[in-house]
C-alpha cells in the first residue's frame, strides 16, 4: 500500500511538470521528503516506464530523465492547465 502512494506522488509530479523532462534525482528527493529511500523512487520510475506511464531517456551526461506520458494528445490549453495546477 505504501508503495502505491509513492507511485501516485511520482506520477503527480511528472504530470504537474509536463512537458518537462525530470531527472531521476528529482524523484529521489521527492521520495526522501516522503520518508522513502531514494532507491525506491528509482525502482518505481522504472516500473512506471515499463507500464508505459512514463517515458525514459538518457541525457547527454548519461543521466536518466523521465516524462509523463499522456493517455491522449493534449492541446496547449490543457498543458497550460496542468502546469499551472
Amino acid at each position: 500500500m505504501r508503495e502505491q502512494t509513492l507511485r501516485k506522488e511520482i506520477l503527480k509530479l511528472a504530470l504537474r511538470e509536463y512537458p518537462q523532462w525530470l531527472n531521476g534525482g528529482q524523484f529521489e528527493r521527492l521520495a526522501m521528503e516522503l520518508m522513502y529511500k531514494a532507491s525506491n523512487a528509482s525502482r518505481r520510475c522504472r516500473e512506471l516506464y515499463n507500464e508505459g506511464k512514463l517515458e525514459r531517456r538518457e541525457n547527454e551526461r548519461g543521466c536518466v530523465e523521465y516524462q509523463w506520458v499522456p493517455e491522449k494528445e493534449l492541446s496547449s490549453e490543457e498543458i497550460l492547465k496542468i502546469s499551472v495546477g
